[in-house]
């Protein structure tokens, strides 16, 4: 099964690397029918259980959120590139934070400081170069993802290093 999902994520990898205009103009309708499956499932298992619904209610919202979002991005199809690039570069810089916190732990350790402010340092600047210029940096980030994804499976195969976004 391991060999199976890194395989997927070195095809999916591949595929980003080699046809990003494809990958970024079929995105919101992927993207989206994702956040509609979501959705959906969120939806349904607190609709059986209403006793859920005051207890987690939290979650509910975040499913119909998804499920709205989702809606939206499959209709506006294209036109969706500049929120999803906007969304993506919030998260991002939320993964640049984190990089920076791990930074400000490691001061002074060599080189854990030092892989920690390249992780920063290049996190922030695709980060930031996506939210002022979602569309023309979001076939890059697409790239970007795309060697991710070969990374990782490639790192799940190997057991390189751990995974760079935990708070291990």
């Amino acid at each position: 099964m391991k060999r199976l999902v890194c395989g997927l994520f070195a095809i999916i990898g591949l595929l980003c690397v080699v046809f990003p205009g494809l990958i970024t103009a079929g995105l919101p309708y992927v993207l989206g029918g994702a956040m509609v499956a979501a959705g959906a499932v969120y939806g349904a298992a607190y609709f059986r259980d209403r006793d859920a619904w005051a207890n987690r209610s939290s979650e509910l919202a975040n499913g119909l959120i998804l499920l709205v979002v989702g809606i939206l991005c499959i209709f506006h199809g294209e036109d969706s590139i500049v929120p999803l690039g906007t969304t993506w570069a919030i998260i991002g810089l939320h993964k640049a934070s984190k990089s920076l916190s791990r930074m400000i732990q490691n001061y002074g350790k060599g080189i854990e400081f030092y892989t920690s402010l390249a992780e920063f340092l290049v996190r922030l600047t695709f980060s930031a170069m996506l939210l002022f210029y979602p569309i023309e940096k979001f076939k890059t980030h697409v790239i970007l993802l795309g060697l991710e994804m070969v990374a990782v499976s490639i790192r799940l195969t190997k057991r390189i290093s751990p995974a760079l976004d935990t708070d291990e």
